[in-house]
């Protein structure tokens, strides 16, 4: 169902859509995260340097340890140049199978990876504005909101 954001109704690059997804699958969801946390953290695959997603680390943590580095590094005449990048909205475009495959090379276990890929695979949507309805498409790509929030650094550890 496409929300309206900002600017002008008849552009249509100023709506989000948003899924009404059942309980029971945010619940395999957020079990799913659970999962993957306890794998990627017995495996070491989560670095230090990752904030936002993990318990008691945040984007304020972040900044914090940045500011703490830019500062001694000022202090030492060096230079300093920071990029910060926001890479929520790039998980519309995450392949499911690239996705898949990622988590594999992972370690993760098949039976989770089987269940993934039942939950990603053969899905489709449609868009309900009123009373029309859109044709059904294969979604190929994305991930919920919550689960690209708590899996947006997967690609790129």
């Amino acid at each position: 169902m496409p929300v309206f954001k900002k600017g002008a109704t008849t552009n249509v690059a100023n709506y989000q859509p948003t899924s009404l997804t059942c309980v029971s699958n945010k619940i395999m969801e957020r079990v799913t995260v659970i999962c993957l946390m306890e794998n990627f953290c017995k495996n070491n695959i989560i670095t230090k340097a990752q904030h936002g997603f993990l318990k008691h680390l945040s984007t304020c943590t972040n900044l914090l340890e940045s500011f703490n580095d830019g500062t001694l590094s000022l202090q030492n005449r060096n230079g300093v140049t920071v990029a910060y990048v926001d890479f929520t909205k790039a998980f519309d475009t995450v392949p499911h199978e690239k996705l898949l495959y990622r988590l594999h090379s992972y370690g993760v276990d098949e039976c989770l990876l089987s269940r993934l890929r039942n939950f990603l695979i053969n899905r489709t949507l449609c868009t309900h504005v009123g009373s029309c309805v859109s044709a059904e498409l294969e979604l190929l790509s994305g991930l919920s909101k919550a689960a690209a929030l708590d899996l947006h650094c997967l690609l790129l550890i």
